[in-house]
């Protein structure tokens, strides 16, 4: 029971409009002016404590709960703000090595600009690419479109066309166009960005020479570029060549090294296509030159490149007895690389010498099952549940990311050993992944693989989003 004090005396009316009642039982002067029917007056004796036990109860439960506020749930986050989450934190920070400057100039840039713009379409192309979600695939070509209209307004702007924002807008609308154009059909139009980025870097040339932003943007258009144009079948433009020749008294790793001996790789592949040799025994030759370049540089690769050897007999996950620890995904990746641009040479010696000449088929054919073997070692790393921190089952979104990156070498083990149990062996770790890492490409290149091997690697490479997903 709680004491409210005495009630007023007033009529009803006068309490409802607040005046100050004169008390007139027969009628107050109030009401009276107003013309209203004076009523309910009080007894004064039967009000003056009233039972208010409900209320103030309630009034305390109210104030313990905001002393004690009940937990929010969980905020459902918008898909653009979700996407660039786990694009920064899976792929940029946690996965590649090509895009150290991108935090930095996001971090700058306006939330209306067009690099905003450009890391939202390629957020939700890689959300999409990652949970293979179709709503998200539109989405992120419409804001795709988007980013085309704000960098192609910024292009057309002198104080804006030669900046770094802008270079790194184009590289990532280059991104896009890999992570969602698979088809070996659109290799010819993934260099339209590159080819662009190339004329714009020419604008700002002497900038590149001082500036290490502009130096990893130009070097990331370098290393796209030639990519590309492997893919497209189309030899490398002197442009590139040129600032290649620029950017290589700043730049001293085996990446690097390895990307300038892709160009000559490129360029006999386009030559091949194109017709441009008289006689099959030339295209050999030239093959043979390129590899044993690589083989010297794999024989001059830094020390912590070589791999840590585990013996684990009876394991179907292993092809043998045992498996390679390389030092992370990226050297596992560019030795891999190198591999792959082996494999691809010596397959071009095997069917290009002439059949008189055994020995360079026969080292070869060597070399082709040495470096088939090779690949298949170091796949187990990323897929044995504990060997690295990220494995687990199902796959971590690291660990996926990082078996992307072995499909491609994998196919082309498979496609040029003659090795039918290394083939064999190929697909069930294809299979696995597709099972275990829920990694549906995966069981879409162990199906071509078994049904089709002879398919070409730079459509299979063009299918896995190329270098779109590569560290």
């Amino acid at each position: 029971m709680v004491n409210r004090g005495k009630p007023s005396s007033d009529c009803l009316p006068c309490r409802k409009r607040k005046l100050r009642c004169d008390l007139d039982n027969k009628g107050c002067s109030q009401c009276q002016r107003a013309k209203l029917l004076c009523h309910g007056y009080r007894d004064p004796n039967q009000l003056t404590i009233r039972d208010e036990t409900y209320s103030t109860k309630q009034k305390a439960l109210a104030r313990k709960t905001l002393a004690n506020p009940v937990k929010p749930t969980a905020l459902q986050l918008g898909w653009d703000v979700r996407a660039r989450q786990a694009f920064f934190s899976e792929y940029i920070f946690g996965f590649s090595r090509s895009y150290d400057v991108l935090a930095a100039l996001y971090k700058q840039a306006s939330s209306l600009g067009h690099l905003s713009a450009s890391v939202d379409a390629v957020s939700l192309a890689f959300l999409s690419s990652q949970s293979n979600t179709a709503s998200l695939r539109h989405l992120a070509n419409e804001r795709y479109v988007v980013a085309l209209q704000r960098v192609g307004h910024a292009l057309r702007m002198p104080d804006f066309s030669a900046t770094d924002e802008t270079l790194q807008s184009v590289l990532l609308l280059d991104l896009y166009e890999k992570m969602v154009n698979r088809d070996h059909q659109s290799s010819m139009a993934w260099t339209t960005h590159v080819l662009g980025a190339v004329s714009l870097v020419k604008s700002y040339r002497n900038r590149i020479m001082t500036s290490y932003t502009s130096r990893r943007l130009a070097t990331r258009l370098v290393v796209t570029l030639t990519i590309s144009c492997g893919a497209a079948r189309m030899r490398v433009p002197n442009t590139l060549i040129a600032l290649r020749e620029d950017l290589s008294s700043h730049i001293d790793n085996a990446k690097w090294d390895f990307t300038g001996l892709v160009v000559h790789v490129v360029n006999l592949q386009a030559d091949l296509h194109n017709c441009r040799f008289t006689c099959s025994s030339e295209v050999a030759e030239r093959a043979k030159d390129i590899d044993d370049r690589f083989a010297e540089l794999e024989r001059t690769l830094p020390p912590s490149w070589i791999p840590r050897r585990i013996f684990l007999p009876g394991n179907p996950l292993l092809f043998g007895h045992y498996y390679d620890i390389y030092l992370d995904h990226f050297v596992t990746q560019v030795r891999n690389a190198i591999r792959t641009v082996r494999m691809m040479l010596n397959d071009m010696v095997l069917k290009h010498s002439p059949g008189d000449v055994s020995v360079p088929r026969y080292d070869a054919a060597i070399a082709i099952s040495e470096i088939a073997g090779q690949i298949c070692a170091a796949i187990p790393q990323f897929i044995l549940p504990g060997v690295q921190p990220d494995n687990q089952v199902p796959f971590s979104p690291l660990q996926k990311l990082q078996c992307y990156t072995l499909i491609a070498p994998l196919y082309i083990a498979g496609q040029l050993s003659t090795d039918h149990g290394l083939r064999d062996w190929v697909i069930h770790s294809l299979e696995y992944m597709a099972e275990v890492g829920v990694m549906k490409t995966a069981k879409d290149v162990a199906d071509i693989l078994r049904a089709t091997p002879d398919m070409d690697y730079w459509i299979i490479y063009s299918m896995l989003g190329s270098y779109a997903l590569a560290a």
